[in-house]
């Protein structure tokens, strides 16, 4: 029953939100998201172009703050939670005497995103690739190397033994930082992935249009960010999902 009611009332936000979606595109400028699932919505934003490029977007209302940042205003995904920390988000709220702030900072904790730096030689393949695109997995590798413990991945690899992908993260461990470079085992134990982002921090921020003519950026985005002031009225991470923003001014930021 419990499992129901949780089931009805994501149906029922995802409803309304799916209205808000076509609601935010009929009041421009315009930024919403789910926060910890529930509905968010800035009362006013406004984005900030530097003189080097980068980009800010400042979403408000009465007592909250939502900042994105991207090393440029180009059209592209920019990940969140890296050691590239020109990408960013951050939420900070302050009523009734308590200040909170959030940040995808370069945390450690399990492992979220993983790269290829190098496919190595002589791995068998624990995926299938399916004709509809997914991969079915039915083995693993253990990992070695890196700030933590405990990284099981699942790999492809082509008819020479060398790496192509990580279809699957089969356990994240634990203890890892963006930036560490771990070691799959068996094969030639050469093939190398780097950490880009962990559980309690990351997220991506995609800009979709850029209109250089009337100075605005519209895209989407979500994050999760830790807390990094550890506020005991605040949890430990907060969530923003499904977020949008709709031609948002930019000005010079000077």
């Amino acid at each position: 029953m419990k499992v129901m009611k949780r089931f009805l009332s994501l149906f029922i936000i995802a409803i309304a939100f799916v209205s808000c979606q076509e609601d935010l595109k009929t009041n421009d400028p315009g930024f919403q998201a789910l926060k910890d699932d529930a509905m968010w919505r800035a009362t006013d934003a406004r984005a900030y172009l530097s003189t080097s490029g980068n980009l800010r977007i400042e979403a408000y209302t009465q007592y909250e703050l939502v900042t994105l940042s991207t090393s440029s205003a180009n059209e592209g995904t920019y990940i969140l939670g890296s050691t590239n920390t020109s990408n960013s988000a951050n939420y900070t709220a302050s009523y009734n005497d308590v200040d909170l702030e959030y940040e995808t900072a370069v945390a450690s904790g399990p492992v979220y995103t993983l790269a290829l730096v190098a496919g190595g030689s002589g791995y068998i393949s624990d995926c299938d690739l399916q004709t509809d695109g997914d991969y079915v997995c039915d083995s693993s590798h253990n990992t070695t190397g890196g700030s933590g413990s405990g990284l099981t991945v699942a790999i492809a690899a082509n008819a020479v033994g060398v790496v192509t992908s990580v279809p699957r993260i089969t356990a994240r461990g634990n203890g890892y930082k963006p930036g560490d470079i771990v070691t799959v085992s068996q094969g030639n134990v050469n093939c190398k992935l780097k950490v880009v982002n962990v559980q309690n921090s990351n997220g991506e921020i995609i800009i979709s249009d850029y209109d250089n003519l009337n100075m605005t950026v519209t895209g989407e985005f979500k994050f999760n960010a830790i807390s990094i002031d550890t506020n005991p009225f605040g949890g430990p991470v907060i969530n923003f999902q499904y977020g949008e923003f709709y031609k948002i001014p930019v000005y010079p930021d000077l």
